[in-house]
């Protein structure tokens, strides 16, 4: 008897993320929230803090020591975020990364007057919400899709935040 084989199309339109994997990207996605506020304020407490503000020459740039250690920490942030959307063989992921960056770029600003646990929390799930858009909207195989995409909701994003 033969078997029959049914071929998946090498050239379909959109790579499929099944659910655990998009379940999987989420809980990153939160994980890499918690990450990088920890590291926000690590960074902004104990580098930026004491060097930008200690000194009596450099109290001009004391009011910028929030904003350095925010883009510091998501930078570090994305990096691991890249290691493990790696490790779950997502599509493209330096581009969904990218996305990322973008749209949350200064979300440190936005959660500085809510209490800590509040602005974990919110952070964390704008993180995971965003690794799992991002991570699901570079999967046309048109790489021209893929940037308009990114490119289009990190924009309404940015305009979003202010």
């Amino acid at each position: 008897m033969a078997k029959v084989v049914e071929a998946v199309h090498p050239h379909a339109a959109w790579n499929t993320m099944n659910v655990r994997s998009i379940v999987t990207v989420f809980l990153y996605g939160f994980g890499v929230g918690i990450l990088t506020y920890a590291l926000y304020i690590a960074l902004e407490q104990f580098v930026f803090d004491p060097i930008l503000c200690k000194e009596n020459s450099a109290l001009v740039h004391c009011e910028d020591a929030p904003s350095i250690a925010g883009g510091v920490a998501m930078i570090l942030g994305s990096l691991a975020g890249l290691a493990l959307l790696v490790r779950e063989r997502v599509y493209r992921p330096i581009m969904a990364i990218l996305g990322v960056l973008i749209a949350l770029w200064g979300i440190f600003t936005v959660t500085a007057s809510l209490p800590l646990i509040v602005a974990i929390l919110y952070v964390a799930l704008l993180f995971a919400a965003a690794y799992t858009l991002f991570s699901w909207l570079v999967q046309p195989t048109s790489l021209v899709f893929s940037i308009a995409g990114v490119f289009i909701v990190a924009s309404l994003a940015r305009l979003a935040m202010g």
